[in-house]
């Protein structure tokens, strides 16, 4: 059978009425191939279940409340934690070269509590100014700027590569410290000195 007469098949499928534990399976499902966010779970969550209101005369808030309910188990078993999952996230984009500005803004944009995004954040250490460094270094290695580029040509690369810095999140002053380091090995003590952050 072509995979257009499977889909016109899968459309014409009526909805499943979104018991407990239809939720239940739904949210599991999802958890088997993606990490996620409470937030994200929920608003998954009501995608799949919103087509079956009308079919089975559903009340919204009803629909809404049960699957805070099933997220609050999943929560309570272990299955998902917004406190790990932001501190994860947090860790893997700084390893990344992300600045704190771009982890920050990441971590808003998945609706998390003002208080989970504090602790990611304080969690990759309490220097703040020195993991962003780290993480410039990082950025610097992979783009091959500054230290990375034949001496001749760096005075004329100066201002795209600090545009490139600031565009992604780091400060005027980190910016111009990293692009001012005369070796390669200075870039790299930067990134070794946090544990963790040069490894992979």
């Amino acid at each position: 059978m072509e995979d257009s007469e499977q889909q016109q098949i899968r459309k014409k499928r009526k909805p499943k009425e979104p018991t407990p534990r239809w939720i239940r399976e739904q949210a599991l499902r999802y958890l088997d191939r993606f990490a996620t966010t409470t937030h994200k779970m929920r608003t998954h969550l009501y995608k799949k279940a919103e087509p079956a209101l009308a079919l089975f005369e559903l009340d919204e808030a009803e629909l809404r409340a049960t699957i805070d309910t099933e997220i609050s188990k999943l929560v309570a078993s272990g299955f998902m934690n917004d406190s790990e999952y932001a501190a994860s996230k947090a860790r893997l984009m700084a390893k990344q070269g992300k600045s704190l500005n771009q982890i920050r803004r990441k971590l808003m944009e998945l609706e998390l509590s003002e208080d989970i995004q504090e602790s990611a954040l304080s969690g990759l250490g309490e220097d703040q100014e020195k993991i962003d460094m780290a993480a410039a270094a990082l950025y610097v290695r992979k783009r091959k700027f500054g230290p990375y580029k034949p001496e001749e040509t760096r005075k004329a690369r100066w201002e795209k590569e600090m545009g490139s810095l600031a565009r992604n999140g780091f400060s005027y002053r980190i910016a111009n410290r990293i692009l001012a380091m005369d070796t390669v090995e200075g870039i790299e003590d930067l990134i070794f000195g946090i544990p963790g952050l040069g490894e992979g």
